[in-house]
Parts: C-alpha cells; sequence; structure tokens
C-alpha cells in the first residue's frame, strides 16, 4: 500500500525533477517507509513513489520497479492477495522471479497476458505501468475501486496521483473548485465519489473497474475491464449447499487477505461485520496449518468507545475480543476532539461530509501500536443488506408480489433494525436546498447508464443494492475509509469486497441475504460456531456514527458562527450565506441539532477549500 504519483510532459518539455519530487511527496502520509522515482527522459515522463512496506520489506521491493530488461517500470498501491498463485502459474510458463514481491508479478502478468493480466488478479490497486519501448502508459484501477486514482490531462500533460491534494503541488495546476460538485456534496454526498469528476476542475476518478491507456500524440483512453454483470454464475439450488459455498468463499476471503510480512489487526465496531472478520481470522489460524506467507502476529483490535454515549459499543466488542482470545486497544471518543483535529482530519480527507472521528482515531492507535495492516468489514451492508432501505426495498418487492407472509417478517426485521440516524438527517434536504445558490451537477457516470437497462427487470431489493454497491454507497464509504486510514499509513484490507464473494452474492436470490428473520441471513447462518451467538443473532446496527455533540456543543456552535460570519462563508457563490447565518441563529436557540448538522457540513465545505488554498499558497 502506497501512494503513487506521476506525469508525462507532452509539449516535450523536460522533467523538473524538483517539481516531481515535491508531488510524491505530499502523498507521505500513505507511504512513511521511503520513496523512488524514475525519469524517463527520452520521452520526459516521470513516476514517483511513496512506499509503505508490507510485502517483502527489503529493498528488493522497492518501486519504481522494473522489468524486462528495464522495458517496463511500475508505481503499484496496492495489494494482490492471490500473487503466490498466479507467481507460480508464471513460473511455469518459465518466468524467474528476483524477489518475494507482489509488484514483481504484476509486471511479469502484464508482460505475458497484457492488459487481461487485471482478470487474473484478487486484489486492490491503483497502479501505473510505463512501457519504455513502446512509450505507452498504462493505468488501471481494481474492480470495485478500492484504491483511489485521480488524474488530469489539459493536452500538454498528463498527470495522476493517489489524490487530489497532491496536485497542488504541480507549478502548472491552477485550483478551482467545480460550483456544481460542491453543490453536489452538500446535497447528495453518495453521487460525489462514483462520479467522474472530482471537487476540483479539471481532476478526474479513474473509475473503479476501469482503465487508461495513452500515447504520444493521442488523447487518453479509458476502458471499462470489469463489470460484474459479465461474471454472475449459477449457484446451488438448495439454501444448506449455499451457506457452505459462502463459508468457503469467506474464509477464504479472508485467509488470502492475512497475508502479510508485517504485523496486523483489524478495527473492530461490534457490529456483525467486523466482528465476523475477527472470528473468520481466528477460525482460520485456528484450524490452518500452512504459514503461506499468514502474518503470525494477527491478535489485535482497535476499538472505539464513547462513554456513557447511546453510540458506544464497547460490550459488544468486548465479547468478541474474549470470544478471539485478542489483546483489545481502545481510543475514547469525546465532544472536544473533533476540533482538535479538524484540520488536520479534513485536509486529509480532501471531501465534504461529517468529520468522521472514531475511524481517525482507530487508525491513529493502530500505526501508534505497530499495526499497519488492517482487516475490517467495508462492503458487508452493501452486498449483504445491511441498511433499512434495503429492507424498505424487499418490503416494497413483497407488497408487489402480494407476499403477506414475506411483508410481515420484512417488517419484524426493520423493527429489529432500530433507528438510522441516515434517514432522519435525509429529510432535511430541503434545507440544503434552499440554502443553495448554485444547482448540484448531473451524475455522470457512463458505466452507470450502461448498467441501469440491464438490472431494468431486476427486483428492487437488487437493483438497490447494485447501484450502492458500485456507484454511490460503497463508492464513498471506500473512499471516507481510504483517506481516515492512509492519513496514517495504515492499509485496510475488505474480505467483503472479495471479487468472488461479490459475484456470488449477486448471483443468489434476494432472500439469502435478508431472509425470514435478519438482514444479511447467509453470512450469519454460515458463521454458526465461528461467531458468539449474541453478536450473530444482534439486529441492532451502528457503525462508526459520530457523536451529536461535534455539532452541537457550545464550543462546536461558536465555532460554526465564527466561520458562518468570516467572509469567504459570506461571500460564496455556492451557498446563501446570510441566510445560513439566519437559520443557525435560529437552530442554536431552539437547539435543533439536525439543522445544526446541516450547517456542520457546509461550515467544513469552507474550511476545506480554504486549507486547499492555503496550502496551494504554501507551494508557490
Amino acid at each position: 500500500m502506497c501512494g503513487i504519483a506521476g506525469f508525462w510532459n507532452l509539449n516535450n518539455q523536460p522533467i523538473n525533477e524538483a517539481e516531481l519530487l515535491q508531488f510524491t511527496d505530499s502523498l507521505a502520509h500513505r507511504g512513511p517507509d521511503g520513496h523512488g522515482f524514475y525519469i524517463d527522459k527520452s520521452a520526459n515522463l516521470g513516476l514517483g513513489h511513496r512506499r509503505l512496506a508490507i510485502i517483502d520489506t527489503s529493498d528488493s521491493g522497492k518501486q519504481p520497479m522494473s522489468f524486462g530488461n528495464e522495458r517496463y517500470w511500475i508505481i503499484f498501491n496496492g495489494e494482490m492477495y492471490n500473487f503466490i498463485e498466479v507467481k507460480s502459474e508464471l513460473e511455469k510458463a518459465g518466468f524467474m522471479f528476483r524477489t518475494e514481491s507482489d509488484t514483481e508479478v504484476v509486471l511479469a502478468a502484464y508482460h505475458h497476458w497484457g492488459e487481461e493480466f487485471q482478470l487474473k488478479f484478487n486484489g486492490m490497486w491503483a497502479l501505473a505501468i510505463w512501457d519504455s519501448q513502446e512509450k505507452k502508459l498504462f493505468l488501471s484501477r481494481d474492480r470495485f475501486g478500492v484504491k483511489p486514482l485521480v488524474y488530469c490531462y489539459d493536452g500538454s500533460r498528463f498527470a495522476f496521483a493517489s489524490e487530489m491534494k497532491a496536485f497542488l503541488a504541480l507549478d502548472s495546476f491552477k485550483l478551482e473548485f467545480d460550483p456544481a460538485m460542491i453543490a453536489q456534496a452538500l446535497t447528495n454526498p453518495k453521487l460525489v465519489e462514483g462520479d467522474e469528476r472530482c471537487l476540483i476542475m479539471g481532476l478526474n476518478h479513474l473509475l473503479g473497474g476501469h482503465c487508461l491507456t495513452l500515447r504520444h500524440g493521442e488523447v487518453p483512453k479509458t476502458r471499462r475491464w470489469w463489470n460484474t454483470l459479465d461474471h454472475l454464475q449459477e449457484t446451488p439450488q438448495k439454501y444448506d449447499e449455499q451457506v457452505n459455498c459462502f463459508r468457503e468463499l469467506f474464509l477464504d476471503a479472508c485467509r488470502i487477505r492475512m497475508r502479510s510480512d508485517v504485523p496486523i489487526g483489524t478495527a473492530l465496531s461490534g457490529g456483525l461485520d467486523s466482528s465476523s472478520i475477527l472470528c473468520g481470522m481466528h477460525h482460520i489460524r485456528s484450524s490452518y496449518t500452512s504459514s503461506d506467507r499468514l502474518a503470525n502476529q494477527w491478535q489485535k483490535a482497535f476499538i472505539m468507545t464513547y462513554p456513557h454515549a447511546d453510540i458506544d459499543e464497547k460490550k459488544y466488542a468486548d465479547e468478541v475480543v474474549k470470544h478471539a482470545d485478542v489483546m483489545p486497544y481502545y481510543s475514547v471518543g469525546t465532544a472536544d476532539l473533533y476540533l482538535k483535529y479538524y484540520n488536520e482530519i479534513l485536509f486529509h480527507f480532501e471531501e465534504i461530509s461529517d468529520i468522521h472521528l472514531g475511524p481517525w482515531l482507530v487508525y491513529k492507535a493502530q500505526r501508534e501500536n505497530g499495526v499497519v495492516v488492517t482487516l475490517d468489514g467495508h462492503g458487508g451492508d452493501e452486498i449483504l443488506g445491511g441498511y433499512t432501505w434495503y429492507v424498505t426495498a424487499a418490503l416494497k418487492d413483497a407488497i408487489q408480489k402480494a407476499s403477506s407472509i414475506r411483508t410481515l417478517q420484512l417488517l419484524s426485521i426493520m423493527f429489529g433494525l432500530g433507528v438510522n440516524l441516515q434517514m432522519v438527517f435525509s429529510k432535511l434536504k430541503k434545507n440544503k436546498t434552499k440554502w443553495l445558490l448554485q444547482s448540484p451537477a448531473i451524475f455522470t457516470s457512463f458505466a452507470y447508464k450502461h448498467d441501469m437497462p440491464l438490472i431494468g427487470n431486476k427486483d428492487l431489493l437488487f437493483k438497490t443494492l447494485y447501484t450502492d454497491f458500485h456507484f454511490t454507497q460503497l463508492p464513498t464509504n471506500l473512499r471516507d475509509f481510504d483517506r481516515l486510514s492512509m492519513a496514517h499509513g495504515v492499509e485496510v484490507r475488505s474480505p467483503f469486497m472479495d471479487w468472488r464473494l461479490v459475484c456470488y452474492l449477486f448471483s443468489l436470490p434476494d432472500s439469502t441475504k435478508i431472509g425470514s428473520h435478519f438482514t444479511k441471513q447467509i453470512l450469519r447462518d454460515s458463521l454458526k460456531g465461528i461467531l458468539p451467538e449474541t453478536i450473530r443473532t444482534r439486529t441492532h446496527k451502528l457503525g462508526f456514527p459520530n457523536l451529536a455533540e461535534a455539532w452541537a456543543s457550545p464550543q462546536s456552535q461558536t465555532f460554526m458562527q465564527d466561520v458562518v460570519a468570516g467572509l469567504d462563508f459570506q461571500q460564496s457563490n455556492i451557498w446563501d450565506g446570510k441566510q445560513i447565518a439566519k437559520d443557525l441563529r435560529t437552530a442554536i436557540q431552539t437547539k435543533n441539532e439536525a439543522q445544526l448538522h446541516q450547517v456542520w457540513i457546509f461550515v467544513q465545505a469552507c474550511s476545506l477549500m480554504k486549507l486547499f488554498h492555503d496550502k496551494k499558497k504554501a507551494y508557490q
């Protein structure tokens, strides 16, 4: 796991080595273990890499790495969990390897299979490969966009990096926020990460499952190399067999993600997904004898606590800790910490959303305690139907089919889930719309437009899960946790994101996900005897929520008032500063926490833009 950056001067200007160094080192937090550079002077191309050493931590694993008598050069952010198996296949084809890294296996696979190498790997990645012989630059992003990749192209230069903030270090880059995308983030933040555009003008996401090729004299060409709909499969007819197949896939997804040459751990909330990961790791280590590059040190669980708050889940996490026989590490969240870390989190987060204090503190604690790889539960909700709106979708399907028994079952499940705060806040969208002077951007994704007609005849639950997983909810969550973890140089691995598991689950009937008694029915049934029963049958869901005091405490209210009264906020051409200031005063008087939360997001938008402008000035 690393930070990558590079640019190709297509106007024949030579590479400014100092600029390349500055561009790369702006991502030092993503790779604190070292840096490396490659410059092709004949092509005016430069590649930079910040290293987080996990697989083959020796100097031989450094990047940029070459292959084929220095024909190919790669910078790679991510992990190929099945690199041992792919390496074995390549060795049988006559390849010899000089390192123990997965990076070298990627290069050999690219040489052997061309762009089809992407289908060979089970992993998460954002990478760039330079073919110095053909003068071709190839960029690729993993199937579901777990690892980030942003690029810009203006005809004279093509540049790319792991984060938006890196582009501030480029001399020629003009910082200008896109008002329509800012408005989109303020009204519907789930429609930002899956969009081809970014918050900053001129920057674009290379979307998950896409690759990009650039040759001199041509424009960048993107291609969608992965579509889940093309990989759906025949599944067992009997539910017991479906459960057994799921168990095997899930445990193997955990197993290959335990491959590491450094200690690993997990972020444990006490909910079903993270508990399943940790208990799966415990089960694997108790029953699996071969080393297979599995980490020997894995027995650390990092837990977020909020003493005396309704959102505290410590008692559930402690049950899992006891069951899996691991060492717990606790981070304590209090209201004052939101403002203490406000600028630091916001700058690294570089998006408009809540300040996610909990994960930030958990990953900070992991780094401080020698853990730089964490297996977490991201993707479980979006693939297994964990949120309340999925039950609502299934309920609509049942009503349409006039299934009274199924309808009653789903109503019971919904009751057990409890109140979802996001649904409460969504009712206040009218306030945000009223405050905006700028219309939100129209969601732009050719992949989305292509897929929607193809799933038109599916049930509403399938449509909702598919859309959330590939285009809206999950891309947002993956982005958030990538930023929050990599700010501390910690790599997050997500077994629920294993492509085999994803394709299998989208091929199963909806009832295997939202069953007769529970959400995530097949996960619960498959882990009987592996999970503690109190966790396996738990229905109430929280995840990583924020304390309401983040925006409702007197200190936070004063902070918001100061920002809202500022010149930058009042003169914005995106929102109505005067109206927001008026509504903020009313919300403070009436103690309207929900409306205070809405102002809190606008305040963060203003703060983020200021932080970026200040950083750009510092580079000049």
